[in-house]
């Protein structure tokens, strides 16, 4: 029975405006967290309250959240990612993702995510990210690849 909940935004758009959406979940595990969405984007929310805590623009304030989507028709599984700016005033810009060797078996939106260099991938083209704003796409790959911020750039281009 599906259960409808307010969780982080999981969209398949490049650039996501609000910083939470409603979907509709069902009671199976998701997300790679053993007990599913729910709890998987309460772990986020309260990393994200933490950040919030930051006054100073800093990597800190950049988010970085991945659920399973799962598999495609292939039967390769899919993970929705969401890199969110927490911070409530300030812009950032330029944010860089420690990203290993990323790969993707379907194309991901280079405008919102690529890989420039083995363990670094760079966010919406480097462009501003607002406050409370998020960028999000989708990958595929037989594993998750773990992503966490190595920089950002403050304020304004």
């Amino acid at each position: 029975m599906p259960i409808d909940l307010l969780v982080p935004t999981f969209q398949r758009t490049n650039r996501c405006l609000t910083r939470h959406c409603r979907v509709d979940v069902d009671d199976r595990p998701a997300g790679g967290h053993p007990h599913g969405v729910a709890a998987a984007a309460s772990t986020e929310y309260a990393k994200a309250a933490a950040a919030d805590d930051d006054d100073d623009c800093s990597e800190g304030v950049v988010q970085v959240s991945q659920v399973n989507a799962g598999p495609l028709p292939s039967g390769i599984p899919s993970y929705s990612v969401t890199i969110t700016n927490t911070c409530l005033d300030c812009t950032v810009r330029d944010v860089h993702v420690s990203c290993g060797e990323f790969a993707s078996t379907v194309l991901v939106d280079p405008s919102s995510f690529r890989r420039l260099a083995y363990g670094d991938c760079l966010v919406g083209d480097g462009g501003p990210i607002g406050p409370g704003e998020t960028v999000c796409f989708e990958y595929s790959n037989s594993f998750i690849y773990s992503m966490d911020v190595a920089s950002v750039s403050c304020g304004d281009i």
